[in-house]
C-alpha cells in the first residue's frame, strides 16, 4: 500500500514560476564553493520514500522526523542531485515550521547552510521559503530572531542577495519605528543594491530611494546626491504604471530637497517640471498648477546664464501658462528687454501673490516667512537687479553711482557691492568702477594694439570697397561707350 501513495509536494509556499535553472536541476548542481558538479545518481525514489516516512513520523515527533531526513539530505548533496536535495531541505524547514519548533527551525537553517559541498539552489529556495514564514511567526520576538538567523545565513552569499536586502529592510523598518534612525540608516546604506543583478529594477529603485531618504535624515546631502546618480531616470518614462509613477514622484521630491539645500534653483525648476509632466499629477489640476507655478518661480530665481535663459524661453511658450496668467506676466517681465522696478512692480503688484497667494492662485510656499523663504525673496531682488544691470549695460557706456543706484532700486553702498559681484562673476564684461569720480564705466577700454588692429582692419575694408566701386564704375563706362559706338552708324544711314 505504501508504494501506491503519491509523493508529497514539498514547497510550503508559492515561490513563483519555474525557471530554466530549475528545469535543468536534474543535470548538474552548482556547489557552494562555485564548482559545478554533474549528478551521479538520481535519488528521486529514495527521497519520495523518506519524505513519506518523515511525514508520518512528524505527527508523533517532529525532531525525530527532521533527523530522519539527514541521511538522505547528505546522499543527495554529495551526489549532486539538486532537485532532490532542494526538496529535502525545503521539507525539513517545513516540518519545523508546521510543528511550531521555532528553535529547531533556526538551528536547521543554520546547520544546512554550513554543510560541505552545499548546493546553492537548495539553500536559496530554503531561505526564500523561510522569508515567507517570517510573517506567520506568532510573536514579534520570534520574527526578529528568525530574521537575524536568515541574515547570518545570507551574509556574503551572492545567490541570496535579494533575500538579504529584503530581510535588512524589515529590520530597518523596525528600528525606524523605535526611533533608532541612525542605526537604521547605517544598516540600510551598507547594501549595494545597484550591483544586484537578480533584483528587479523596480525593487532596486525602491531601495535606492530609501537610501536617499535616510541620507537626508542624517543631513548627508553629498551621499544622497551620489546615490541619486545610481538611478537611471529613463526607467520612470519606460513604464507607466501607478507604482512606477509613485517612485518617480518620490525620487523628484527628494531631488528637490537636495536642490534647495544646495540652492541650485535651476535643477529644482527641472524637477518640478518632471513632476508636472507625470500622468498622475496632470490628472489633478490643483497639483499640476502648483508645480507649474513653482517651476516658473525657481527658474526666475536661478542665476542668469545660457541654460537658464533657454529654459525660461521654453517655459514661456507653453500653452499651459494660460492656467497661471499672473505668473505668465511676471515671466514676461524678465524676458522683455526692459527695466523692472522691484519696489514699483514686484513688491507693489505681485508681493501678495508670491508670498501669501490669492483666492485664484494659492501660495506656493517658496517665499514664506521662514529663514529660507526670506533668503529666496532676497535672491529674487538680486535677480531683478541683475536683469536691470544687463539692460543698463546695453545703453550706457558711463553712468554715475547715484543714477545707477536709482535704476537698480539699491542704496548706493549696496549697489557698489552688487555691481562688483556681477563684474567678478563675469555677468558684466568690461565694466569698471571709478570711485574717486563715482562713475561706472560699462565699456571695456581697448588696448593700443587692439585699436591699431581694428583701425588696420577698417582701412582694409575701406580700400576693398573703393576698389570694388571703381571696378563697377569702369564697367558701366565701358558698357555705355560700346552702346554709343553702335548707335552712331545707324544714325548716318
Amino acid at each position: 500500500m505504501a508504494d501506491k501513495r503519491e509523493p508529497i509536494k514539498v514547497d510550503p509556499v508559492d515561490v513563483g514560476e519555474i525557471s530554466e535553472l530549475d528545469n535543468l536541476a536534474h543535470l548538474a548542481a552548482h556547489g557552494g564553493d562555485g564548482r559545478l558538479f554533474k549528478m551521479e545518481q538520481d535519488y528521486t525514489k529514495q527521497v519520495d520514500e523518506a519524505l513519506l516516512k518523515a511525514r508520518d513520523l512528524a505527527q508523533k515527533d517532529v525532531v525525530a522526523a527532521v533527523e530522519s531526513l539527514n541521511n538522505i539530505e547528505k546522499l543527495t548533496r554529495l551526489g549532486a542531485d539538486m532537485k532532490s536535495n532542494t526538496r529535502v531541505v525545503q521539507y525539513m524547514a517545513k516540518l519545523c515550521f508546521e510543528g511550531k519548533k521555532w528553535d529547531l527551525l533556526m538551528e536547521t537553517i543554520m546547520t544546512l547552510s554550513k554543510k560541505r559541498l552545499l548546493i546553492k539552489m537548495a539553500i536559496a529556495k530554503m531561505v526564500r521559503d523561510a522569508v515567507v514564514m517570517i510573517e506567520k511567526m506568532p510573536t514579534e520576538e520570534l520574527k526578529m530572531k528568525l530574521i537575524e538567523t536568515l541574515r547570518t545565513v545570507t551574509a556574503g552569499k551572492i545567490y541570496v542577495e535579494v533575500e538579504r536586502a529584503r530581510l535588512t529592510s524589515m529590520v530597518v523598518k523596525k528600528l525606524e519605528a523605535e526611533g533608532k534612525l541612525e542605526e537604521a540608516a547605517t544598516m540600510l546604506l551598507e547594501l549595494q543594491v545597484e550591483t544586484y543583478g537578480s533584483m528587479e529594477m523596480k525593487e532596486k529603485v525602491h531601495y535606492l530611494l530609501e537610501q536617499m531618504r535616510y541620507s537626508l535624515v542624517r543631513n548627508d546631502y553629498v551621499r544622497a546626491t551620489i546615490i541619486s546618480k545610481k538611478i537611471n531616470i529613463k526607467f520612470f518614462n519606460k513604464f507607466d504604471t501607478e507604482e512606477v509613477q509613485d517612485l518617480k514622484l518620490k525620487f523628484y521630491d527628494l531631488m528637490i530637497r537636495i536642490g534647495l539645500h544646495d540652492r541650485n534653483y535651476l535643477d529644482v525648476c527641472r524637477h518640478h517640471r518632471e513632476i508636472y509632466e507625470t500622468k498622475k499629477i496632470k490628472e489633478d489640476n490643483a497639483k499640476a498648477t502648483s508645480h507649474l507655478r513653482s517651476a516658473i518661480v525657481y527658474c526666475l530665481l536661478a542665476p542668469h546664464n545660457n541654460e537658464q535663459w533657454d529654459l525660461l524661453n521654453r517655459i514661456a511658450i507653453q500653452r499651459e501658462l494660460e492656467t497661471v496668467p499672473d505668473y505668465k506676466i511676471i515671466l514676461d517681465l524678465f524676458i522683455n528687454q526692459e527695466l523692472i522696478s522691484f519696489k514699483g512692480t514686484i513688491v507693489a503688484k505681485y508681493e501678495k501673490l508670491l508670498r501669501r497667494g490669492t483666492a485664484n492662485s494659492p501660495d506656493t510656499g517658496i517665499f514664506d516667512k521662514s529663514t529660507e523663504g526670506e533668503k529666496r525673496w532676497n535672491d529674487l531682488h538680486l535677480r531683478v537687479g541683475e536683469h536691470n544691470m544687463r539692460m543698463i549695460a546695453k545703453y550706457y557706456t558711463q553712468i554715475t553711482f547715484e543714477r545707477l543706484a536709482e535704476l537698480l532700486d539699491f542704496p548706493v553702498d549696496e549697489m557698489e557691492s552688487f555691481v562688483c559681484n556681477l563684474i567678478v562673476s563675469g555677468q558684466i564684461s568690461g565694466a569698471k568702477l571709478h570711485r574717486p569720480s563715482r562713475i561706472v564705466n560699462l565699456r571695456l577700454k581697448k588696448a593700443n594694439v587692439e585699436q591699431l588692429d581694428q583701425w588696420a582692419n577698417n582701412v582694409q575694408k575701406l580700400t576693398d570697397t573703393l576698389n570694388k566701386v571703381s571696378h563697377l564704375i569702369l564697367k558701366e563706362q565701358m558698357v555705355h561707350k560700346n552702346l554709343d559706338l553702335s548707335a552712331a552708324p545707324s544714325q548716318r544711314v
